[in-house]
């Protein structure tokens, strides 16, 4: 059976529009609230970002989890924040699941609804198909609401630990206008800082700013003469970074970063888990410096299992989704900048920016087809992909599928050379189109 609402990141859609008006969010707060009882949860952490929907949004759901579960609101909150709370309070003894209502970096019409286990980690397939089988059961929610109870940031912030910077440490930074806007100015401290993305606004929730827009902070970067800027998404999840002239660092070359800074403090990690999406250039580099690297399908949940199955605690996505399981069981945007001030602040002052690794060259085709057709079942694509295999082996990559939504077939090749990624590029399209019959 396979999932109707949810998608790779929760429900998302049009805020309070089906399958997210208010009615259905409220059906959505009953069914949650029916399996996470069946699964032997207590109790209910609920965050929101700024959206000017997500106020209303969250009233809905909290009157539909009824009086079963001892909600806990946080109030606007990065999600992380409601992850790291999870697993903290079902540590303590009394399991928890936890529910963010945001639509992470999307515009500020959308939202959306993020659920979490007892480890913090997001919701599994059967979970998530089984709250989509309460919510068609349910005409509407026949419970009564408890009054919820407020639950403090502090301790979470806390626990993040903060970092003051040199005042020549000059750094933009750029909350999106979302749910990291007013935590981030109690996080980074120090006189060099400029601000943008700032306050938490719902109506410009990531409009021309955040970690999908990055246009406005390397414009900063540059004007201001900083020597580092860092980007937030809406929910707080994700963080990327451009450098002084204004140049994007992505998630790839921030977690090669922190796995140095690792080995210089004596602490080397024991593996880092990416995705098929992962530039061949860092595990290039990772190979090199003797860290184990293995790739999983793209989103957090594959890398988190991935990490739990080998016993490893750093992940990472090129979207500047990081994963540092010992800071907490998610994706932490504000984690991983303050991981990365530290890990640039440990590094002598001549050599600070000398540490990024060359990313092989990347391309992706698309071709259209009239119907989809097993990779599998297209003899000349399957034998030109093993021909590029034996004709480059390990310095060319290939990834081929089919587009989860539409009859398009992604041809995505990345190689240590230009030449070598055009010219495979060029002969899979070639045998693709064969087979296709186009």
């Amino acid at each position: 059976m396979s999932l109707r609402y949810f998608g790779t990141d929760g429900i998302r859609g049009v805020a309070l529009r089906s399958p997210l008006s208010l009615e259905e969010v409220a059906r959505w707060g009953a069914a949650w609230a029916q399996v996470a009882l069946q699964s032997g949860a207590k109790r209910m952490v609920v965050g929101w970002d700024p959206r000017s929907s997500s106020g209303p949004m969250s009233e809905a759901f909290i009157l539909g989890v009824g009086s079963g579960l001892k909600v806990l609101v946080l109030g606007m909150a990065p999600t992380p924040a409601v992850a790291w709370n999870v697993a903290r309070l079902s540590a303590e003894g009394e399991k928890t699941w936890g529910l963010m209502i945001s639509a992470s970096h999307n515009p500020p019409e959308d939202n959306g609804l993020k659920g979490f286990n007892e480890l913090g980690e997001k919701l599994e397939e059967d979970q998530e198909l089984a709250i989509e089988a309460a919510f068609d059961e349910l005409s509407e929610p026949t419970t009564i609401s408890a009054m919820p109870t407020r639950l403090d940031l502090a301790t979470y912030l806390a626990h993040l630990e903060g970092i003051v910077l040199p005042p020549d440490f000059r750094v933009v930074i750029d909350c999106a206008h979302g749910a990291t806007a007013e935590v981030a100015l109690e996080l980074f401290k120090g006189g060099g800082i400029h601000w943008i993305g700032v306050p938490a606004d719902g109506p410009t929730i990531n409009v021309g700013v955040g970690s999908t827009h990055l246009d406005a902070l390397s414009a900063t970067v540059v004007a201001r003469g900083a020597q580092l800027g860092l980007a937030f998404d809406g929910d707080g999840d994700r963080c990327l970074l451009v450098d002084g002239s204004g140049k994007v660092i992505d998630g790839d070359q921030m977690v090669w970063l922190l796995a140095q800074d690792r080995v210089a403090c004596g602490d080397p990690p024991p593996g880092v888990v990416g995705t098929l999406m992962t530039n061949g250039g860092l595990a290039q580099a990772l190979g090199q410096a003797g860290i184990p690297f293995v790739r999983t399908a793209v989103g957090d949940k594959y890398l988190l299992r991935e990490m739990a199955k080998r016993g490893w605690d750093l992940a990472a996505e090129a979207s500047g989704h990081l994963i540092q399981k010992r800071v907490g069981p998610s994706g932490d945007g504000l984690a991983a900048a303050l991981a990365i001030l530290r890990a640039l602040l440990h590094r002598p002052v001549d050599r600070r920016w000398a540490w990024t690794f060359r990313p092989w060259p990347q391309r992706l085709v698309n071709v259209m087809a009239r119907d989809r057709k097993a990779v599998d079942a297209c003899p000349g694509l399957v034998a030109m992909m093993a021909e590029i295999e034996t004709r480059w082996g390990e310095g060319v990559r290939q990834v081929v599928r089919w587009s989860g939504t539409e009859p398009k077939l992604r041809l995505m090749v990345e190689a240590q050379e230009s030449a070598w990624v055009d010219e495979a590029l060029k002969d899979l399209e070639a045998a693709a189109r064969q087979d296709l019959a186009l």
